[in-house]
């Protein structure tokens, strides 16, 4: 965008002066107008579409973070007896919070373990031998949270957030060096203009790439949903 601008100044002085009249002046900032206002357009809809994708995977973090507290909830009323699935629990929650939330990268096989912690939660809740029909109705009630967290994983797995095709990329910010250019057509040379167009095209590129974050929120970017319910969720199933 900035060498947009560029072009337009340098274009102006190389052009005769009767294609920068004013006629002609006005007719290149009516077509500019039509490309800025498509332009304004697609970036709402991607703003729009990257805001619904992170309020989604930061609903189901949230989501996650309250299933894994009241599954613990479940284990430590029914008993000691729940002691060794309630470590299983631990496991899978702290494996999982580095899956979501990794200090520096992610492991390839992270989906794998996270699976293979699940599955063993699930083989310990299914094997506790109800004493009474009270035992029984806890099993069934934490067998109903656990399928909620295999759904919830899976949502997370399947709905990492709203890719941007790198050509339509391409495409508008074609657009946005188009109106750069007009921009530069019939602006006066200074160090003022020239650096008012720097600063603009900084700011644009900005807006784009905070719209490409929060449409992935879960591929750790410097924008990410909320840490703090799985964090919430550590800090429950962590009491004795």
């Amino acid at each position: 965008m900035f060498g947009g601008a560029l072009i337009g100044i340098f274009t102006a002085r190389a052009l005769p002066n009767h294609h920068l009249s004013n006629e002609s002046a006005t007719v290149v900032k009516l077509t500019a107008a039509v490309v800025a206002s498509l332009t304004s357009l697609v970036l709402a809809l991607m703003l729009s579409s990257a805001n619904s994708s992170f309020s989604v995977n930061a609903g189901i973090v949230k989501k996650l973070g309250s299933d894994l507290i009241h599954l613990d909830h479940i284990l430590r009323i029914y008993g000691p007896e729940a002691n060794e699935a309630r470590g299983d629990l631990r496991a899978y929650a702290t494996r999982k919070n580095e899956e979501l939330f990794p200090v520096s990268g992610v492991p390839a096989a992270a989906n794998r373990d996270t699976s293979d912690l699940l599955d063993v939660l699930l083989d310990a809740v299914v094997s506790l031998s109800p004493a009474d029909r009270r035992h029984t109705a806890l099993i069934s009630q934490a067998q109903v949270i656990i399928a909620n967290i295999y759904a919830e994983r899976w949502l997370l797995w399947e709905r990492p957030g709203t890719t941007v095709p790198v050509q339509f990329l391409f495409v508008m910010i074609f657009w946005l060096s188009l109106i750069f250019v007009s921009f530069g057509l019939f602006a006066p040379v200074n160090v003022t203009v020239v650096t008012s167009f720097f600063l603009s095209a900084l700011a644009v590129t900005g807006a784009i790439l905070m719209i490409v974050e929060l449409g992935n929120p879960m591929h750790h970017g410097w924008l990410q949903v909320p840490r703090e319910p799985m964090g919430r969720a550590l800090i429950e199933i962590g009491r004795p």
